[in-house]
């Protein structure tokens, strides 16, 4: 992880080798250290956060090669955010296992606001046609701190589905 605060404090960070992940860390205080999910056990992540855009992943999907895309697209994020936030406004009470190859991890599903009218800035500005991707935080993981990708619904519905929440059982 190479987790840097942007747009001028706290609330909003960069992730990724490249920073190529924008995301907002997220607390829950109490939640236990290990959770079993079909015989597996799965560990609670150091670090909690909702990816709010993945901008490699927006790079990889739409084959795009603009110079320097990571860092205008970050500096458009911080702009943005400068007159609208963009904030939780809830976790549902939908939980779902995601699974690739040998990796899996249980995520909460969010709402958050605004975003959606950021990827409608951010395609318009570069020519795309990005969806919001499916917004989440991603709790446990079998391979510690291991999480994976979930950049759009077609993900979500390839590499997950639902659970009963995990947490209460």
């Amino acid at each position: 992880m190479n987790i840097t605060p942007i747009c001028g404090g706290e609330k909003y960070q960069s992730d990724g080798p490249n920073g190529e992940y924008i995301g907002m860390p997220v607390r829950f205080p109490d939640l236990p250290q290990n959770i079993v999910v079909e015989g597996e056990t799965l560990t609670l992540k150091t670090e909690l956060h909702v990816t709010l855009v993945y901008i490699g992943k927006i790079m990889e999907k739409s084959n795009l090669i603009i110079p320097d895309f990571i860092q205008k697209v970050t500096a458009d994020f911080c702009e943005f955010v400068k007159t609208t936030s963009i904030d939780v406004l809830q976790y549902r009470d939908e939980f779902r296992l995601v699974a690739s190859g040998e990796r899996k991890t249980v995520i909460r599903m969010c709402d958050v606001s605004n975003l959606d009218s950021f990827f409608d800035f951010i395609n318009e500005k570069y020519g795309l046609r990005w969806e919001l991707p499916p917004m989440h935080v991603t709790l446990y993981t079998l391979q510690p701190n291991v999480g994976i990708s979930l950049a759009d619904a077609d993900d979500l519905e390839k590499l997950s589905r639902p659970i009963t929440n995990p947490i209460s059982a």
